[in-house]
């Protein structure tokens, strides 16, 4: 089973409400009040690669801050890396390769929970 589907079957059996982009594969779900995108890569199978999207705009007066801020939560989470989109907004990413018999259940389990963690840390960190 595709990498996709399977994350498919976790989100449906955790009892979220996955919607499926048909133009571009893309699959989002709600928790707790945040949108979670999963990319496939149609050219590596193998690579799973989760999203917070745009979760802070990023404009001239707050650039360096946000880099800074981006800068430290990158260096001390691991797996998650946050960047920005064309310099206009914060995206948080977990990305992995994932083997031939993945464990999607404790990826997933992981992975969203660190997400969502990530983006606080960089919310803390531009109080600072």
């Amino acid at each position: 089973m595709a990498l996709k589907d399977q994350f498919w079957a976790y989100l449906e059996n955790e009892g979220y409400r996955p919607q499926l982009d048909e133009s571009d594969g893309e699959i989002t779900f709600k928790r707790e009040g945040l949108t979670y995108s999963f990319y496939p890569d149609e050219n590596d199978e193998n690579f799973f690669a989760l999203r917070l999207p745009a979760i802070y705009d990023v404009n001239e007066e707050n650039k360096v801050a946000v880099l800074q801020a981006i800068d430290k939560v990158n260096k001390d989470l691991k797996v998650v890396k946050l960047y920005t989109l064309a310099d206009k907004t914060v995206f948080v990413a977990f990305e992995i390769f994932m083997d031939q018999s993945p464990e999607i259940d404790s990826i997933a389990n992981r992975a969203i929970p660190l997400l969502a963690h990530a983006r606080l840390a960089f919310y803390r960190e531009l109080e600072d």
